[in-house]
């Protein structure tokens, strides 16, 4: 990717070369980016985003890094990180969230504000923004349940507002395309602040008894398909620890592949296709990933 410094004059963030993206991995996993922002506004980052679609550079948005495989080699692409927008702001019976809010800490002030319904994304180590994009959920609910708005940066570097009823979600999927989340807001219900702090502190002893909470890992690796559970399928096919480098099979959980040193980006990938191939050919069924996976661009 080529660029100049000076289509970024105008723009007001930090911004750096060859930031190593693995510290921003759950997985521990990336190279480095050609170019890495920080932009400190929302209108910083429109900006910027206008100057790659007028010069034809390639970009992604980066968050938490919990739902995300990145190259071994890098990302020869411009990347944005908002992980430092983080204010949240009450009105009401609503919260406006900064996509960068992590969903731990969202979830405790609405604890605090007496505000319930996000307990059921309780230990998801996302940020706002890619639950957003995800429509992270649960078999209980989806974070699109109780978005009242978002406001994003759309495909044209121009800043919207869209409410929910012109939303399209699906099992995880948010419906945006190529957009940078900015603000969520979520309308929320008000229930006595130990009823919420109950429902949390269930909610995470289940996870902790069937999920590698505290393994390094990127949650689900796969979409469960309709009828089914990916980690059952996984596990019938007597997958469950299987282990290609650095990279196992949690033993677990079926569905998440954790890095147990120094796993790479190419071991996961042919792990997870060694599962699809087994998957289909024990049950018939295809297994889509739920996992974003980043590859450079031709």
């Amino acid at each position: 990717m080529e660029w100049s410094k000076k289509w970024f004059e105008d723009y007001k963030g930090t911004s750096r070369e060859g930031v190593s993206l693995r510290s921003y991995s759950n997985l521990k996993i990336g190279g480095p980016a050609a170019l890495f922002l920080e932009p400190w506004a929302e209108d910083d980052a429109a900006f910027a985003v206008r100057v790659c679609i007028e010069h034809g550079l390639p970009y992604r948005i980066l968050g938490a890094g919990s739902n995300v495989v990145l190259p071994d080699e890098g990302l020869d692409e411009v990347v944005f990180y908002i992980g430092h927008w983080n204010r949240v702001v009450r009105d009401e019976h609503r919260l406006i969230a900064s996509a960068g809010k992590s969903l731990p800490s969202l979830i405790r002030q609405a604890k605090e504000c007496k505000l319930g319904g996000l307990e059921f994304l309780a230990g998801i180590p996302a940020q706002v923004g890619g639950a957003v994009f995800m429509n992270a959920g649960t078999h209980e609910a989806e974070t699109s349940d109780l978005l009242e708005s978002v406001r994003l940066i759309d495909r044209s570097g121009e800043l919207c507002e869209i409410a929910r009823e012109d939303m399209q979600p699906s099992y995880r999927s948010g419906g945006f395309e190529q957009v940078l989340i900015t603000t969520a807001t979520f309308s929320l219900t008000p229930r006595p602040e130990a009823e919420i702090k109950q429902n949390i502190e269930t909610l995470l002893k289940r996870r902790a008894a069937t999920q590698p909470v505290s393994a390094r890992s990127v949650g689900c690796i796969f979409k469960n398909p309709p009828g089914e559970a990916a980690g059952r399928l996984i596990q019938d096919a007597g997958l469950k620890g299987e282990r290609l480098g650095d990279i196992e099979v949690s033993s677990r959980h079926a569905n998440y592949f954790v890095n147990l040193g120094k796993g790479t980006s190419a071991e996961l990938l042919e792990l997870i296709q060694k599962v699809q191939d087994r998957v289909l050919e024990e049950s018939g069924l295809r297994l889509e990933p739920e996992v974003q996976i980043w590859r450079n661009r031709e």
